[in-house]
C-alpha cells in the first residue's frame, strides 16, 4: 500500500511538523479506481488531514504518488460538460469581468483550464489567450467546441517563456496539485512585471465547510490542499506575490446541478436515474432555475500582482 504513497512536508511552509485533523477513509480499491469527472460528484472519500502548526495550512498526508494523480486527471472524462456548460459560461463571464476591473493586458493564460468555458469568454473579449489542462477529454473539448489553444501536458513541463503574460488565472486548480509553491513559482517567473494573478479555491473557513465539518463537499479525495483566504495569500506572498486583495465574483449553479450530488452522496442517483435526467422533463424544468451567490459563501478568491 505504501508503494502507493509519498509523503511531503507542508506545501506551504516547507515546515514537517502538523496535528492530525482526521484520518482517511478510503480503502486500497478506492485509491487504485480511476476518478472520472470532478463535476457533480460528492465528497465522501478524503486522504488523512493534517494542519501545519507553523502556518495553519490544512493539507492531506501522505498522497497519492505525483504521477499516479497527474495520471487521473489525464484520463479524467468530461462526463457532466453538457449540464454544467451554461452554469460554467455564466460564471466565468462573473471571473473576466472581475479580471477587467483590476488589470487591463493582451496575453491571458489560463492553468487548469477544464472544457475552456473562461477562455472562451476572455478570447471573445479581445484578450490573446492560451490554456494548459492536464485531462485530455476537456483539452479536446475546448478546442472542438471554441476553436482554444489549449494544451493537454502538466504546465511544469511547458517552460514557457519569461514575463510574457499579462494575466494568469488558477480557477480552482491549487487544492489538487501536489506542490502548489512550485506551480506559483514558475507562473511568476512567466508573468510580466505588474501583471495580474487571480488564484480561487474552495475555502475551508467558509460557511458551508463549516456546518458540514468533514461532510463539507470539497473534502474530497480530489482535494489534498485546503485553503483559507489567510493561507494562500501567505503561500502568494512567499512565492513573490504583492498587492493581494481578497475579492469575489457571482457564482452560477442549476437547481439541478446542485440536486444529483446530493442523490449520489445519499447514494440514490442510480435508483431515481430516469427521474433527474437531464433530459428527462424533471431534470430540464430543475435546470432552468439558476442559483447565482457571490463566490466568497464557499471560495476563498485572490488578485495579486508580480
Amino acid at each position: 500500500m505504501d508503494a502507493l504513497f509519498e509523503y511531503r512536508n507542508c506545501p506551504g511552509c516547507g515546515r514537517d511538523n502538523y496535528d492530525v485533523l482526521f484520518d482517511s477513509n478510503m480503502k486500497d480499491g478506492d485509491f487504485r479506481a480511476a476518478v472520472n469527472t470532478v463535476y457533480m460528484i460528492p465528497g465522501g472519500k478524503y486522504g488523512r488531514h493534517v494542519k501545519c502548526r507553523n502556518c495553519q495550512l490544512i493539507y492531506v498526508n501522505p498522497i497519492e504518488k505525483a504521477n499516479k494523480i497527474n495520471e487521473d486527471y489525464s484520463q479524467m472524462a468530461s462526463i457532466d460538460t453538457s449540464i454544467i456548460r451554461e452554469s460554467r459560461l455564466r460564471a466565468t463571464a462573473s471571473q473576466l469581468d472581475l479580471i477587467k476591473r483590476y488589470k487591463n493586458g493582451t496575453r491571458l493564460l489560463d492553468v487548469g483550464c477544464g472544457e475552456g468555458f473562461f477562455l472562451f469568454n476572455a478570447t471573445r473579449d479581445g484578450y490573446i489567450t492560451k490554456g494548459i489542462e492536464l485531462s485530455q477529454d476537456a483539452a479536446t473539448y475546448a478546442r472542438r467546441e471554441f476553436g482554444l489553444d489549449v494544451e493537454a501536458r502538466p504546465f511544469e513541463e511547458l517552460q514557457l517563456p519569461a514575463d510574457y503574460f499579462d494575466v494568469i488565472t488558477l480557477w480552482q486548480v491549487l487544492e489538487h496539485v501536489p506542490y502548489p509553491c512550485m506551480i506559483l513559482k514558475e507562473v511568476h517567473r512567466i508573468l510580466k512585471p505588474g501583471g495580474l494573478l487571480a488564484v480561487s479555491t474552495p475555502d475551508i473557513e467558509g460557511i458551508p465547510a463549516r456546518i458540514f465539518g468533514r461532510r463539507w463537499w470539497n473534502i474530497r479525495r480530489l482535494h489534498i490542499n485546503q485553503f483559507t483566504a489567510v493561507t494562500i495569500m501567505s503561500i502568494l506572498k512567499n512565492t513573490g506575490f504583492k498587492n493581494m486583495s481578497s475579492v469575489s465574483y457571482r457564482e452560477s449553479i442549476s437547481l439541478l446541478m446542485l440536486f444529483i450530488p446530493i442523490l449520489k452522496y445519499l447514494k440514490l442517483y442510480e435508483t431515481l436515474k430516469g427521474l433527474f435526467h437531464p433530459g428527462s422533463i424533471l431534470g430540464k424544468s430543475m435546470h432552468k432555475i439558476k442559483l447565482v451567490y457571490p463566490s466568497k459563501l464557499d471560495n476563498c478568491t485572490v488578485i495579486c500582482f508580480k
